[in-house]
């Protein structure tokens, strides 16, 4: 990571589960950071904090362009739920920070790398397996929909030469955070880690049939990181993802044993109808190509599933430990 020796780089989002991770795997490298965040953040020596009272603020933008070698932006919304509900407010914090960004950007004149957390729903409810970038793209949700216009938004602004963008769309992320995951549909499997260390029942909706594709937090921080740099990756979306598929009733058995193995106990899965108000995308099978991103950089996969997930679970019980002694 010579590359970042001397650099200054922003992260939006550091409130949140993975801008928090990201802005730890930074704290590495001999990098200056700077955490942005509409959220009060304890300080941290040698990392300044900028308090973004409005992400459609083009002050803002243009802040973080007189500042900043590289902008990492993952602040947004979580929810497909919310997005669904509001989606005018969907509109305001996923679609106009960014047309503000690409205005602030050409402002300041400078080209910046910016690399953006997307997700890998915006193929929609797909049936050709693995997933490659070239596939079409069919959001079926509003928060799908507004990622994907961010995406296009960042492209053209590429093309022009105001900025030079990078899309990563994640697959579901799993692991040890300084935050917790917030919002329906994430942090799944960090959820259900939860209740299995709680010897609560694990809810297995729909027979669990489905094929998803869990991806570790550190080897997506290093996906960030790494495509911060590689000038391979500009102008394009890439997925960042395992590239391995597993049954959601196969992975949630993987949890309790697991678990079991590490605390002792009995840990039970529990079949549960689908909720009324599921949205349809829950009910996809995934399972990503990750070839482009691997072309284009030296980015791979290293942590297992079955690794990730013994990681996880020794983190969550130090916290419990550290916590909560009568747990």
């Amino acid at each position: 990571m010579n590359f970042y020796t001397g650099k200054t780089v922003a992260v939006t989002g550091c409130s949140g589960y993975l801008g928090s991770a990201l802005v730890l795997g930074l704290s590495e490298l001999p990098v200056k950071i700077i955490r942005v965040s509409q959220k009060d953040l304890l300080p941290i020596i040698g990392i300044e904090t900028i308090k973004a009272v409005d992400y459609a603020s083009k002050d803002l933008w243009i802040e973080l362009f007189s500042k900043a070698d590289v902008i990492f932006h993952l602040a947004g919304p979580t929810s497909l739920y919310e997005a669904a509900n509001d989606p005018v407010g969907s509109i305001s914090s996923t679609l106009l920070p960014v047309a503000q960004m690409i205005e602030a950007a050409m402002i300041i004149g400078h080209r910046r790398r910016v690399v953006f957390a997307s997700t890998a729903t915006v193929y929609g409810l797909t049936d050709v397996f693995p997933v490659s970038e070239s596939a079409p793209v069919k959001p079926v949700t509003n928060y799908d929909l507004h990622k994907l216009f961010v995406e296009m938004q960042l492209a053209l602004a590429t093309e022009r030469g105001i900025l030079e963008a990078v899309s990563l769309r994640l697959s579901n992320v799993y692991g040890p955070s300084s935050m917790q995951s917030s919002g329906a549909g994430r942090g799944v499997l960090n959820k259900v880690t939860q209740l299995a260390l709680q010897r609560k029942k694990i809810p297995l909706y729909g027979g669990g049939g489905y094929l998803r594709d869990y991806v570790y937090i550190q080897d997506v921080v290093r996906a960030f990181m790494v495509t911060g740099m590689e000038s391979g990756v500009v102008g394009k979306a890439l997925n960042v993802a395992s590239g391995t598929g597993i049954r959601v009733a196969d992975v949630f058995k993987l949890v309790a044993e697991r678990v079991e193995s590490a605390v002792g106990g009995k840990v039970d899965v529990e079949h549960a109808p689908w909720p009324d108000a599921t949205d349809p995308i829950e009910l996809r099978n995934f399972v990503a190509s990750t070839i482009e991103i691997q072309r284009a950089t030296d980015w791979r996969p290293r942590i297992s599933l079955e690794e990730g997930l013994d990681r996880l679970i020794e983190h969550l019980m130090h916290e419990y430990n550290s916590n909560e002694p009568s747990f």
